[in-house]
């Protein structure tokens, strides 16, 4: 993700406060909205992961109980 940011010169401090407040807002408002899609997607592959295992594991105790393998 990329992130552009216009900052603007601002020669008084409150105005720079005001900038900076806002700044950080902003950072915190990207980060309350991305955080839970990557737990989503993280949670996901996990999932996707031990079904996988669920089903190599059932895989091989079916042909082994058939001698396939």
């Amino acid at each position: 993700m990329v992130l552009c940011v216009n900052l603007k010169l601002m020669l008084t401090s409150r105005t720079w406060s005001y900038m900076k407040s806002h700044i950080g807002i902003l950072c915190h408002d990207i980060c309350i909205l991305t955080i839970p899609m990557v737990r989503t997607g993280l949670l996901d592959v996990v999932t996707l992961s031990k079904l996988s295992q669920f089903h190599i594991f059932s895989f091989y105790n079916h042909s082994s109980y058939f001698n396939i393998i």
